[in-house]
């Protein structure tokens, strides 16, 4: 009996030991802590040259990196494809070439995994052009007046190209999952001086634009003129005007505009004051608005989930892929394998007295990560009526991303390692949620400042 008593022991004391190592090494106990990523500031002008040591060298950290680390990523072209794509890239760079021809180079291959997640980002010194642009029913318009162009003006070739044109080049170089992604994209590229260059639309150091208004063709120079907002002050930019919310009792709505995912205990309460004003004044339509949204943390849709009549809902799945160069960044300790989770339904403690009135949300082309993870929770529990323009990202689609710095050149490249299933996936295959009722924006509505979807919400709930 003594010796059963030791072997029942000896068979707990290693199964514990087991689970214990099984717990540390998936990051369950003890948890490793993610390494802050602080980037170097980038120096390069697009005209500066580089040498083929240095190509090659940052060639090789991109592609070990995405090999690694991506979960899959030869989804879209196959394996053999992308060794033809790397084997010319290699002989290419055995050459001296700028800045903006090996960036553009190199962002063809990122942009092959069809993933708007891995990303490759030339943060240029480059001064850009003074325009903004929005893309709307009847194509590429001038967003907002400067000097001789006119907010509205359509834009109907830049140098010698159409937009359509520029937009099926763009296609090649902006990671992207859908078309919608590469125009919203298109806003700010449009403006860069090495995507002008790259498309030979660069003339005596301007830009030539052909645009139409009132039924005259004009043609106006754009010179390369202002500083463009650097990655650090977009976000700060973001992260300034992250959400603000308004209540319009005579339209009886509540609006709450989320820009950015930020889960914390000031979001939390402006949500909060935000339904308890609706409450208080008996608003019977409420909209969530993430048309701008580019993302951030996915666990913020709770917030507002808590305050509807309803104690779960299915959220997304996903697969994690473990490599050696995620688990400092991540804060992981397996290096190896992956991991699966299906969607699942997830608890959630509801708020007494729940709003129970009608819930829009509001989606764009810019609508993107977390906040299209937003928008397809609510589409796929069938929690409201989204409205507006398909999104930028697909419903099912990789992400969580984690950013490296290429060694010389100091590219920014961004990689996914996990790919996240809808919570129905029954609803796919699908490139962007494409909402209930589709409204698009007209040039019309730019220059009138006419939202298009608050109105309709608006004429149909007030019938």
């Amino acid at each position: 009996m003594r010796k059963v008593f030791i072997h029942i022991g000896i068979a707990v004391l290693c199964t514990a030991i087991g689970v214990s190592i099984w717990a540390y090494v998936n990051n369950l106990i003890f948890p490793a802590k993610p390494v802050p990523f602080e980037p170097e500031d980038q120096l390069l002008r697009s005209s500066d040259m580089l040498e083929p040591v240095e190509m090659l060298e940052d060639f090789a950290y991109l592609v070990e990196t995405i090999e690694s680390v991506h979960p899959d990523p030869y989804n879209h072209i196959g394996e053999s494809e992308w060794q033809r794509k790397k084997d010319g890239l290699e002989d290419l760079f055995a050459n001296p070439l700028s800045a903006t021809q090996y960036y553009f180079a190199l962002s063809s291959l990122v942009t092959s995994v069809r993933d708007a997640h891995t990303v490759l980002l030339f943060e240029e010194t480059d001064k850009g052009l003074p325009l903004t642009f929005e893309w709307v029913v009847e194509g590429l318009v001038i967003a907002e007046d400067y000097g001789e162009f006119k907010k509205g003006d359509l834009v109907s070739k830049i140098g010698d190209q159409s937009p359509q044109e520029l937009l099926d080049q763009l296609a090649e170089i902006v990671s992207s999952e859908n078309v919608y992604r590469v125009k919203d994209e298109a806003r700010r590229h449009l403006r860069r001086r090495p995507v002008l260059e790259y498309f030979g639309l660069v003339q005596n150091d301007s830009v030539l634009f052909t645009v139409e208004r009132d039924g005259e063709t004009l043609e106006i120079t754009a010179q390369f003129e202002v500083e463009l907002p650097g990655l650090k002050e977009r976000t700060e930019e973001l992260l300034a005007e992250r959400h603000y919310w308004y209540i319009d009792q005579e339209n009886n709505l509540g609006l709450f505009k989320l820009n950015v995912c930020v889960d914390d205990e000031v979001f939390r309460e402006d949500v909060d004051d935000f339904f308890a004003t609706v409450k208080g004044n008996e608003i019977e339509n409420v909209i969530i608005d993430v048309r701008e949204n580019v993302g951030g943390n996915s666990r913020v849709v709770e917030s507002f989930l808590r305050h509807l009549p309803l104690d779960s809902y299915v959220t997304y799945g996903s697969e994690i892929r473990y490599s050696k160069q995620a688990t400092e960044r991540v804060g992981m300790r397996r290096t190896w394998g992956t991991s699966t989770y299906p969607p699942s339904t997830r608890r959630i403690t509801p708020m007494e007295d729940p709003f129970t009135g009608n819930v829009f949300v509001l989606i764009g082309n810019r609508t993107f990560s977390a906040g299209n993870w937003i928008a397809v929770v609510f589409y796929d529990n069938e929690l409201g009526t989204v409205i507006g323009e398909p999104t930028g990202n697909a419903p099912s689609s990789f992400g969580d991303m984690i950013t490296f710095q290429l060694p010389n050149t100091r590219f920014i490249l961004g990689v996914s390692y996990k790919q996240f299933t809808r919570p129905d996936p029954s609803n796919d295959p699908q490139d962007s949620l494409y909402p209930h009722v589709l409204i698009n924006r007209t040039r019309g509505d730019l220059i009138n400042d006419i939202d298009p979807v608050v109105e309709y919400i608006i004429e149909e709930t007030t019938r």
